[in-house]
This record gives C-alpha cells, structure tokens and sequence, in this order.
C-alpha cells in the first residue's frame, strides 16, 4: 500500500501542547520550530467549556494578516493524518477556520486563522464548472479502463492522480482520492482500510475531492463489476436516493441537516438497503473553505444539525451543499457511494 501524501499543520497556540494532543489526536506529535510571515495574532476568548476543559486557557491566540511585511507568527509545523485534521477541526471554535498557507521554511501547511478573513462569498458558477470538471474526470477514469477485476485500490488511486494532473492540470486534492472495493466500501470518510484487490462481480466506488483553480469539486460515484444483480441495484439506488432527498430538500424551505439525513435515511431503508455515512453531507466552497470547523457552525447533514440548511453562515454569507449517499448490503458486507452538489431548481 503505498505511503500517504504528508500533511502539514502548522500550529501558534494551544495545540502544541502535550495535553491537548492528547485531549485531541490521542498521542503527542512531534513539531519542527517554523513561522508563518506576515501575519500576527491577537488574543481571542474561547467560551466553549469543551475547549477551554482541554487547553486550560481562557485567552488563545489567533492570526491576523499583518501591514508590516516583517512581522511573523512563531510555531511547530507538524505532520499529520487526514483523520488528525478532522480532530482540530472539532477541536477549533468558530472563531477560527482553516486555510492553507506558505510558511517560511517553504512548507505547504494548514492553519487556522481568524474566520473574518475567511475566502468570500462563492459564486455558485464557479461551484457548479468545478463539478463539471470532476464528473468530467471520473467520464476520464471510467473510459481509461481502470477499475477492472485484479486491479489494486492503490493503483487505481496512483492512476487517477497521474490522469488528473496530466489531463486536468489538478495539483491539489481537498481530501485523499479513495477508491474502495469489496468490504472496504463500508468505511466512511478518513477511515483507513487494507488494499484490496477488485474481484469478479464485485463492488467499487470512487469519492473524489480535486480543486481546479481555486474551487473544490467533490464527486462520488459507484460501479458494480460484473453481473450481480443486487450490486447493480445498489448503483441504480443511490442515484435515485440522492434524487428523492434532493427533491424533499427543494420542497422544504425550512428543512435543517437533521431533517435531510433522516429523509436519506429513511429512502435507503424502504429500498432494503442500510444507511452507511455518519453523514449525509456538507458544506462546499472556495478551497479549502470545506475544511472550516463545519461541525460546529451547522456545516453538516447529521443528526445533530437542527439549522435551517438554507440560513447563512456565521458571516452572513449564504452556504453552498454536498449531497451524499453512502448505502450499504443488508448483510452488512459491502456498499457504495453517490455525491454531487445539492443545486436548486
């Protein structure tokens, strides 16, 4: 299997220290001294009683960008997991929102910042092109031929990235490309799996999250491999599941992300499947304004969402919605995956 693509997050505050590594990640993570320039903090203060329970602090710095080019904020670089970025995402209040930065070692990295100097308003335009793109490469891979029987996950994945930076100028992905096969489609995102190989009339599904330009596309689709009948049934459902939850949400202006996942819910057990996602989508924007703390600023369609899915953030600016349908055998032995955009009429 081959190695993960390094994350870096680079940290000025209370995540550098031990207890909260542990509080948050479960484990210490060794840093590497770095600075971000031309930016500075100021303090900010946290009232959430989970996170001041964990860092002790009442005060927590946060970055600001700075008018003197000298001026640069100290702190660890660290490497990281996809599942570790998860974690400080639900640790971070929504003061703060993460975005990718150049520090002065050179490194690419995560950080957080104050969310006032979050991207702005996204065109919804330039939303539905960066689909459009991703459909176009998954058109791409289906046409290339790589998801056949024998073939591992791992070079399935090594494939798709070679095909989209060569013929889709794609440099960046806002998540790991994840190709799952078999009882691998069980897991839900960031979940690690062993590589499978892909056998006779098994299952796949791709979950893809590339960035052309400055917008994140994320785009999920399955493929029965072979002649099963139920597997190919399953492709047909998630389909239809995400239409008929798409068309409750366009006639319920008031619905909130709890209302949504019940309905997905719901749809995928009248049609004799099981619902496999913890989630059943999120909010999608300017790269990597996804990647902003969505779990505690309504960002998600999950149980615990009683927003109105149709409100505005907390800067007044109106969210934009991935819609996704992850179903699973009754027999609990494998699955796929549908996502795409939650467009109005």
């Amino acid at each position: 299997m081959p190695e993960p693509e390094t994350i870096h997050l680079f940290s000025y505050g209370t995540l550098r220290l031990p207890e909260v590594q542990m509080a948050v990640f479960g484990r210490l993570i060794e840093g590497v001294d770095d600075a971000l320039p031309g930016w500075r903090t100021e303090m900010v203060e946290i009232t959430d009683p989970d996170v001041l329970a964990k860092s002790g602090e009442r005060f927590h710095p946060i970055t600001i960008p700075s008018t003197d080019p000298a001026d640069a904020v100290a702190g660890s670089v660290f490497r990281v997991t996809e599942a570790d970025l998860w974690a400080a995402d639900a640790y971070e209040v929504s003061d703060y929102v993460r975005t990718c930065v150049r520090l002065r070692s050179g490194l690419a990295a995560w950080t957080y910042v104050k969310a006032d100097e979050a991207p702005a308003d996204p065109p919804l335009s330039a939303l539905i092109a960066a689909e459009q793109n991703g459909l176009a490469l998954l058109d791409a891979i289906e046409a290339a031929g790589f998801i056949a029987p024998g073939r591992a996950e791992s070079a399935i994945e090594a494939d798709i990235r070679a095909l989209a930076a060569r013929d889709f100028g794609v440099s960046v992905h806002w998540h790991d490309r994840v190709v799952r096969t078999g009882i691998n489609t069980l897991c839900i995102a960031g979940q690690p799996a062993p590589d499978r190989i892909i056998e006779e009339d098994d299952i796949v599904f791709l979950d893809l999250g590339p960035v052309f330009g400055d917008w994140e596309a994320d785009v999920g689709r399955s493929y029965a491999v072979g002649n099963s009948p139920e597997k190919r049934r399953l492709v047909a459902d998630l389909e239809t599941v995400f239409d008929v939850a798409r068309a409750r949400f366009l006639a319920t202006p008031d619905i909130t992300g709890a209302d949504l996942f019940a309905i997905a819910v719901a749809e995928s057990e009248a049609r004799g499947w099981r619902f496999g996602g913890q989630i059943a989508g999120h909010t999608v924007g300017p790269f990597p304004y996804a990647r902003s703390p969505a779990g505690k600023t309504g960002g998600r369609v999950n149980p615990a969402n009683t927003q109105r899915m149709r409100d505005p953030d907390q800067h007044g600016r109106p969210r934009h919605w991935i819609l996704e349908i992850h179903l699973v055998s009754p027999d609990g032995q494998w699955g796929g995956f549908y996502e795409r955009l939650l467009l109005e009429d």
